[in-house]
């Protein structure tokens, strides 16, 4: 039995949202033995369901206000991004695709994307030139179109710009896009707690402020948190700039942007820096997280051609 269920959990790595009669076939087996199967995977802590007569994803449990995806893997692979603005003119699709090639190449285990999945709609004037789409549908279906898809999952929070569509329309754009979308898996808005195996992170979007004083912020940030609940990451997005400290036994990413400067960031004075953080995690013979590297990719205004 455990060979078999071996068996199946490598077979849905490789297919999306395989029909139950198709995995029968190919794994040699007897329907009611499929839904056994998936049935003990998900006993085991396994994110995989049957919907209707397919075979599935599913987005982990929420305990605690924790969500939870078991693992017991030595080694961890992390890509870290936020605020892509989907839907801007200025958006970078190039890098995304780039970026979830790569992820795949480099057997990374899941894509954490901290906020600001689109660009929403403002109350400024002048951001309507600025979009590629300018609707909620709109934006909402280029994304689900045009967001890379993946065998490796991507959990995602909202942030201030995709919050924007609640107030304008009373709908949630990034639990929507999920909805459509097997591999991207929502948390929540702003700040959600995830816990794969014994490793904590917290995702952040943040608001308000500037890059100014970056550590000051953090530190004081991480400060509010009961001891308890510190976690080994911290992930931030918001302000489009990459920055990386340690305070205690807590890693905090600031992760930055993937879209040029706009006229308005322009006029501001603003600044982008279009970057994402690989994260390498090691764990002892517990589970326990002992060692954390990271890497900071940057990227320019050129181009990326397809892979």
């Amino acid at each position: 039995m455990e060979e078999l269920l071996e068996k199946l959990q490598v077979y849905l790595t490789k297919k999306k949202k395989p029909y139950i009669e198709n995995v029968a076939k190919d794994l040699g087996i007897e329907l009611y033995e499929v839904f056994g199967l998936v049935q003990m995977l998900k006993q085991k802590g396994y994110l995989f369901d049957v919907i209707g007569d397919q075979i599935v994803k599913i987005k982990p449990i929420k305990e605690n206000d924790v969500y939870q995806i078991p693992n017991n893997m030595e080694h961890l692979r992390l890509l870290l991004l936020s605020d892509t603005h989907l839907a801007s003119k200025y958006d970078r699709l190039d890098i995304l695709r780039y970026l979830y090639a790569k992820a795949e190449d480099t057997h990374t285990d899941y894509v954490l994307h901290s906020g600001d999945l689109t660009e929403g709609v403002s109350s400024r004037p002048q951001q309507q030139y600025e979009l590629k789409e300018n609707s909620y549908t709109g934006q909402r279906d280029y994304v689900v179109e045009k967001y890379p898809e993946s065998s490796v999952p991507t959990y995602l929070i909202s942030g201030n710009h995709d919050l924007w569509w609640i107030q304008r329309c009373g709908a949630d754009i990034c639990k929507d896009i999920a909805s459509k979308r097997e591999d991207i898996h929502y948390l929540g808005s702003d700040c959600e707690d995830l816990k794969i195996g014994k490793l904590k992170v917290r995702m952040r979007h943040g608001s308000g402020g500037s890059a100014y004083a970056k550590s000051y912020r953090l530190q004081k940030y991480l400060d509010s948190i009961p001891a308890e609940e510190l976690p080994h990451i911290l992930q931030t997005g918001h302000i489009h700039q990459a920055f990386y400290m340690k305070q205690g036994k807590t890693h905090c990413f600031q992760t930055s942007c993937l879209q040029d400067l706009t006229p308005y960031e322009r006029s501001q004075g603003f600044n982008n820096d279009k970057s994402v953080w690989w994260v390498d995690i090691d764990m002892d013979n517990k589970g326990n997280p002992v060692q954390i590297k990271q890497e900071l990719e940057t990227f320019g205004d050129k181009l990326i051609r397809k892979r």
